[in-house]
């Protein structure tokens, strides 16, 4: 039986999510962007009249102190790079690989980071940018789109609990010794992170989402520090976990190397401004089904095969291929009395979408509407969760047997919005562009 000691919340809803995801698990905590801040130096005049002011004597670090002054350098540091790999080994499975590239200027409050996992899609390279103003992250386009999150000041990640070794009341490390790196002399120092801390430093979780459970044998930190410089060199984390639907196990190494010490420079990528009005089509997964335009501050997302649309906000617009509901296209042409409309709307939400809703869900309003020569049901359900508004329509019969189906495809459009914002009208700009038949 896998002892299990404390857990770590995981953003996804379900096994089948989670396998998608699983990379993600993987992904070095990375980091963000820099740009080298030039110091200014400055001496006393050397004149016949005034000695030279002495040049103070800087002590070379000791092993009784060198940890906890690289560490504290982060604060003091103007730039630095750090490079991150990973590696995650299932019991059940072959193992993945993840990677990292992060400039960090602390100085100017940028942070760029660029990473990926072949858990996921190792041919693309995820970049995020984040400044004291904004965040912003490349979604499906490529183009970097507004996030909520802006610039947090860097310290050394603790991925197993989560955390930061600056949120640590006491590290209680031990120094092993000396050792070389790719030449350099370094100190060598072991953190143990013992049950007590992860009991400390970990939230509980929410039984309703899939959870990551920290196992033995339990996290290890080992830091190494230059002996000559102080500056941190390399920091290496392992771990095994395993997760709340499985008992199977993940033995995880994590490597950080960190480089450029108050030399790091770059050029921030280019970023669709938070301001911008203008749109942009859709071209995805669903293209030779299905057109739409959108926002292109809106941030697209197709991890699972199907768009997802996520404003600045967070508000998120989910599109995908859900059944084939017959009863949702005309009875006789486009002609179908709103009535009789609503009536069919209400039976379809009831029995297609009312189950997948946890607790004790409500409809409050169902509408049918004709727009872009198709019929749409329009509803919006309320539950424990929060209000979500659902589109629901059919291809026409003619384009399904056209392509070969014997039924039309039915699409759900559902809307999730962030709080105080109303999930019957969100997106509506956008459903309006609605249209079948795309790239061939």
């Amino acid at each position: 039986m896998i002892a299990k000691r404390n857990i770590h919340k995981e953003k996804t809803m379900n096994k089948g999510e989670w396998i998608h995801r699983r990379g993600g698990i993987l992904t070095v905590l990375l980091l963000i962007s820099v740009f080298t801040a030039c110091s200014s130096t400055s001496s006393a005049a050397n004149t016949p009249t005034s000695a030279p002011t002495p040049t103070p004597t800087i002590e070379p670090p000791t092993p009784d102190t060198a940890l906890e002054n690289a560490l504290r350098r982060f604060d003091e540091v103007q730039s630095f790079t750090v490079i991150g790999s990973g590696s995650a080994k299932p019991s059940d499975d072959e193992e993945w690989t993840s990677f990292s590239t992060e400039y960090v200027d602390q100085a100017n409050q940028i942070r760029l980071k660029e990473y990926g996992s072949t858990a996921l899609d190792p041919a693309v390279t995820h970049i995020k940018l984040c400044m004291s103003s904004a965040g912003y992250a490349a979604d499906a386009t490529g183009l970097l789109k507004p996030v909520g999150s802006t610039y947090t000041t860097y310290y050394p990640e603790i991925e197993s609990l989560d955390s930061n070794l600056s949120k640590i009341g006491d590290l209680n490390y031990t120094y092993v010794g000396e050792n070389t790196i790719d030449g350099v002399r370094v100190f060598e120092y072991e953190i143990p992170i013992t049950e007590e801390m992860i009991a400390m430093y970990k939230e509980e979780p929410d039984p309703n989402i899939t959870y990551r459970i920290l196992i033995e044998p339990y996290p290890v930190l080992t830091l190494f520090v230059n002996a000559e410089d102080g500056y941190l060199v390399k920091m290496v984390e392992t771990y095994r976990s395993t997760y709340s639907f499985t008992e199977d196990y993940i033995d995880n190494v994590l490597e950080k190397d960190f480089s450029g010490w108050n030399t790091t420079t770059f050029t921030n990528p280019e970023y669709v401004d938070a301001q911008n009005t203008d749109w942009q089509d859709y071209s995805g997964a669903y293209s030779s089904l299905v057109t739409f335009q959108f926002p292109k501050v809106y941030s697209l997302s197709e991890t699972y095969g199907y768009p997802t649309l996520k404003t600045p906000s967070g508000s998120r617009m989910m599109f995908k291929a859900y059944a084939n509901i017959a009863s949702l296209s005309p009875l006789e042409g486009n002609e179908r009395d709103q009535e009789t409309g609503v009536a069919v709307c209400y039976g379809v939400t009831q029995l297609w979408l009312v189950p997948a809703y946890d607790g004790s869900p409500v409809i409050e309003n169902t509408e049918w509407f004709n727009m872009n020569d198709m019929d749409f049901c329009k509803t919006v359900i309320s539950s424990d969760d929060g209000q979500v508004a659902n589109y629901l329509f059919n291809e026409p019969i003619e384009f399904a047997w056209a392509h070969g189906r014997t039924l039309p495809i039915t699409y759900l459009v559902s809307i999730t919005p962030v709080e105080g914002e109303d999930a019957s009208t969100l997106f509506w700009d956008v459903i309006q562009t609605i249209g079948i038949g795309g790239e061939e």
